[in-house]
């Protein structure tokens, strides 16, 4: 049998996070070399590990998802992210991508697709929920024909909108 590949779980609801092991640690050629429930802990266990892939959520403690995707990339860019979160916004799919990440999983998934989103990254492709491709096709297809924006609202980060917000 070939060599298994290795995942960190990076999720802070314990019971999801237990979930996704469970339904992962089935798998035979997959094995789950480290979990954690902040951002922090990620980062240094994509070092202190160097994992096939990190399975990891957006809203953790310590340092969130985005910062944490950003810190991983730079550091140990043949690491492969797949965000897996409730966020359906167009917004945050950008910023992940644009953070380095490698694919977008809605936390409604089945376990068919957990498999698919996992196998593709680990094969070196990108995987978008298809209810998030078609959502993300549609506003990049939109923008083409729409003025751009000059200012306000639409020019600022997710992150510059999360400040304002609260």
């Amino acid at each position: 049998m070939k060599d298994k590949k290795r995942l960190v779980l990076a999720e802070d609801h314990t019971l999801v996070r237990a979930g996704i092991f469970s339904l992962l640690s089935q798998e035979p050629d997959l094995e789950i070399a480290g979990e954690t429930d902040n951002g922090k802990d990620a980062v240094r266990l994509a070092g202190a590990l160097l994992p096939d892939l990190i399975l990891m959520d957006l809203n953790m403690p310590g340092c969130n998802g985005l910062e944490a995707i950003s810190l991983i990339k730079k550091r140990y860019p043949e690491i492969r992210i797949l965000i897996v979160t409730m966020h359906r916004s167009e917004e945050f799919v950008q910023e992940t991508l644009r953070a380095g990440a490698n694919g977008y999983l809605l936390k409604d998934a089945t376990h068919d697709e957990l498999l698919v989103a996992v196998r593709s990254l680990l094969a070196g492709k990108v995987y978008l929920s298809p209810d998030i491709s078609a959502h993300v096709l549609n506003g990049f297809v939109g923008r083409g024909h729409a003025s751009s924006k000059s200012g306000g609202w639409g020019s600022l980060t997710l992150r510059e909108r999360q400040v304002l917000e609260l």
